[in-house]
């Protein structure tokens, strides 16, 4: 029998680590995809020898042309059968939308979206020659919910979830399950910090941290879960908020959408 990999883009850092070092304790050899730099070849090298297991780096950047084709033939190419796509690759911010200059939110699309399509789509035949593969697709809570002066943000993430949900159903009859990952404010680096500090009390009672919602997220996928939303008060949240009249929802989310936009100084 064939070795099996779990192949993890935005790998380096953050809830893509957090998620490669989840796979590795339970045993299952990993493919850590990310922007060249020593963090990404550091962490491969911790997480084999922490946990006996094979953690191949792969350097490079996704949003450049061709890049997921890029992945999917160095995983081919060096034999590696990848039974586990987790596409986590993104990032977001928020302002108000024309304070932004374009070419953000080009790159933003590009990889919260185009990148994690054409990674799905290139490895799904593949996937679907095994007996059980699994995709886990990073989104938010905000995939669930429009957040005011995040427009950019909330929609590529909106994208994430009915990509999944909408693909899980293509994919019935097949042994792939596909799953969405929905969590809530993430501590991953000093600007999200930041961001959840301007948000005020409300936000660090539902924030988490990378090692709390990698196992959940795993636990989800493998218990074949279409949506995940690591932490109680962050499904709460999620009822609550499907339970309002849609002109009130929008409201509330624009009061706390607002206070995530940057203070100017001076």
């Amino acid at each position: 029998m064939k070795k099996q990999y779990t192949l993890i883009t935005g790998a380096s850092m953050g809830i893509g680590r957090a998620l490669a070092e989840e796979c590795a304790q339970r045993g299952r050899n990993v493919l850590m995809v990310a922007l060249d730099g020593p963090e990404l070849h550091l962490a491969a090298s911790e997480i084999a020898q922490k946990y006996g297991v094979e953690a191949h780096p792969f350097g490079i950047d996704l949003t450049a042309v061709d890049a997921p084709l890029q992945v999917y033939t160095w995983s081919q190419d060096n034999g590696y059968n990848v039974d586990m796509l987790i596409n986590n690759a993104g990032f977001g911010l928020g302002d108000i939308m024309d304070k932004v200059p374009i070419g953000v939110y080009q790159k933003m699309l590009r990889l919260n979206n185009q990148v994690m399509f054409e990674l799905t789509y290139h490895f799904l035949p593949h996937l679907k020659q095994l007996d059980k593969a699994y995709i886990l697709n990073s989104s938010s809570m905000e995939g669930l919910m429009p957040m005011p002066f995040k427009a950019a943000y909330t929609a590529t993430k909106h994208f994430v979830t009915a990509f999944s949900l909408s693909l899980r159903e293509e994919l019935a009859e097949t042994g792939v399950s596909v799953s969405a990952l929905c969590p809530g404010p993430v501590v991953t680096n000093e600007d999200g910090l930041k961001r959840i500090q301007r948000s005020g009390r409300k936000a660090k009672l539902v924030v988490m941290y990378p090692h709390q919602v990698a196992p959940i997220a795993i636990n989800g996928l493998f218990n074949g879960k279409r949506i995940i939303i690591p932490g109680v008060m962050n499904q709460l949240m999620i009822v609550l908020n499907n339970a309002l009249p849609l002109g009130l929802r929008m409201k509330l989310l624009r009061k706390i959408g607002k206070g995530i936009i940057p203070k100017e100084e001076g």
